[in-house]
C-alpha cells in the first residue's frame, strides 16, 4: 500500500514540475512587440541645357552666317557684296547658352575650330572683347573662351548666358602680291562650335552654428 501510495506521489510531482516547466516556458516566449513603417521620398533635379546663335533658343542650333547683315557690320554696296567677307570687314555674333529648366547649375564649355580642310588667314582674328590696337585679338586656332558656371536660380533668366564673339579680317592696304589673301577669294569657310554643358559638383555647405 505504500509503494503505490509512493508511486502516485511521484506521478503528482512529475505532473506537476511539468507545468511548472511549461508556465516557465510560456513566460520567457512573452513580449511586446511593435512594428512601424514608413517610406522615402526623393524628387529627381531636373536638367535641362540648350544653345544656339539666337534669343530664341531652339532644339537646333542656326548656322552662323558670318557676311549677313546680323554678323558683319554693313559696308557700302559699292565696296562689297552681301553675304560675303573679305579683308577690311568685321562683325560679330552671339552664342545664347540657355539653362532655364535645369534645378543644378551648369559648368559650360563653348569651342569654336575651323572645319575639315579649312585654312583661314592669320590675319582673321576673334575675341570676346572689343578688337582694339591695345587688344588685336587671336587667330581661331589660338582663340578660346573661358569655360564658366551658370548657378543654379530658380529665375529662368539668370540661367542664360550670351557670349558675344567678335571677329575682324584686317586690311593692310599692301599692294605687294607676296602679302596678299588672293588664295582665299571665293573660299566658303565652315566653322565647327561646339557646346558643352555638364552639371556643376555639388558642393557642402557648413552647417549653421
Amino acid at each position: 500500500m505504500k509503494k503505490r501510495s509512493r508511486i502516485v506521489s511521484l506521478g503528482v510531482l512529475a505532473l506537476t514540475l511539468t507545468m511548472m516547466s511549461t508556465c516557465l516556458m510560456g513566460s520567457t516566449m512573452a513580449r511586446y512587440v511593435t512594428e512601424v513603417t514608413g517610406s522615402a521620398t526623393a524628387a529627381v533635379a531636373a536638367w535641362s541645357f540648350k544653345a544656339d546663335s539666337k534669343d530664341s533658343v531652339g532644339e537646333t542650333f542656326t548656322e552662323i552666317n558670318l557676311g549677313d547683315t546680323t554678323h558683319r557690320q554693313a559696308y557700302d554696296s559699292g565696296d562689297i557684296a552681301d553675304d560675303v567677307i573679305a579683308p577690311g570687314t568685321k562683325g560679330s555674333f552671339n552664342i545664347v547658352i540657355d539653362g532655364s529648366g535645369s534645378e543644378v547649375g551648369i559648368d559650360y564649355a563653348v569651342k569654336i575650330a575651323a572645319g575639315k580642310d579649312v585654312i583661314l588667314p592669320d590675319d582673321l582674328v576673334f575675341s570676346t572683347e572689343a578688337i582694339t590696337a591695345e587688344k588685336p585679338g587671336e587667330k581661331l586656332a589660338d582663340f578660346s573662351i573661358p569655360e564658366s558656371t551658370i548657378d543654379y536660380s530658380d529665375t529662368s533668366d539668370n540661367m542664360k548666358k550670351t557670349i558675344t564673339v567678335n571677329w575682324e579680317w584686317a586690311f593692310e592696304g599692301s599692294n605687294a602680291v607676296s602679302s596678299n589673301d588672293n588664295t582665299y577669294a571665293g573660299k566658303k569657310w565652315a566653322l565647327d562650335i561646339t557646346i558643352t554643358g555638364k552639371q556643376t559638383t555639388p558642393e557642402t555647405t557648413a552647417a549653421t552654428p
